[in-house]
């Protein structure tokens, strides 16, 4: 995962919650004391913060952990990383960056397979109820298909909490299409749904990741292309396919 599941959480809190909230405070202090969390007290943590000791509690439990400790126990386990591009001056790093995300997207575009892309836009024309999710900039895809598919008449329906997102996919039944965007994946790792989506009722669920990665049986299929994960090419590879979704969609309708 190309970020971790503490990132994918805090940094979501922040993009979703007020600025001057308590869960938005919680957030920002632990992901700027990330080499100190495993230390720290659920009490520390609410004096900085200027809450009481149930607001982090609370908040532990309402972003996806079992408890404080297991949010605390995750803490310890990791560790902020950047991909830095390699060079000596603006220019050289400028255009090195560049020409890695401009490899990455033709990468993805050639490897795509024809006829699972084609599957894909037949059940996307055929289910009136869709929806697109990925987490943090794996959403920038699926708003990118949501809003190119609008332009067409198409309307699908995205969310960008994890709980909004894990709520409606829980909840969706078997005459619903869904659409997940995971560079690497691995949306579904230590996912609370796996239990909920082995029922026979289940939504059609289609993945759009990178290649080398296993998926749960409750899902339908996946549309692959070929990735090296890095941070360089996140989430250029996604929305590169998103907008291939979209064309094809187009001349399947044109047709």
């Amino acid at each position: 995962m190309i970020y971790d599941r503490l990132r994918v959480t805090l940094l979501t809190e922040l993009m979703t919650q007020k600025d001057d909230s308590a869960y938005a405070e919680i957030a920002r202090y632990l992901l700027s004391h990330n080499s100190e969390q495993g230390e720290l007290s659920i009490k520390e943590i609410a004096q900085a913060c200027h809450v009481g000791t149930g607001t982090v509690s609370r908040f532990a439990k309402d972003v996806g952990f079992a408890s404080f400790a297991d949010l605390r126990e995750t803490c310890e386990h990791n560790r902020n990383v950047f991909d830095v591009a390699a060079g000596n001056s603006l220019s050289e790093r400028t255009e090195g960056l560049a020409r890695h995300i401009a490899l990455s997207v033709a990468q993805a575009a050639a490897s795509i397979n024809g006829n699972m892309l084609r599957q894909l836009v037949d059940d996307l024309r055929s289910f009136e109820k869709v929806s697109a999710y990925g987490l943090l900039k794996a959403q920038a895809a699926a708003v990118d298909l949501q809003v190119d598919l609008l332009m067409q008449g198409k309307q699908i329906s995205t969310c960008a909490t994890p709980a909004e997102q894990a709520q409606r996919i829980a909840s969706a039944q078997s005459d619903e299409l869904i659409l997940i965007f995971s560079y690497t994946g691995t949306y579904f790792e230590g996912s609370s749904l796996l239990e909920s989506l082995r029922r026979p009722n289940r939504p059609r669920i289609w993945m759009i990741c990178g290649q080398g990665e296993d998926i749960p049986a409750f899902v339908h299929n996946r549309l692959l292309f070929s990735s090296d994960h890095s941070q360089f090419g996140h989430p250029y590879q996604l929305e590169c396919i998103a907008d291939i979704i979209a064309q094809e969609y187009a001349a399947a309708v044109a047709h």
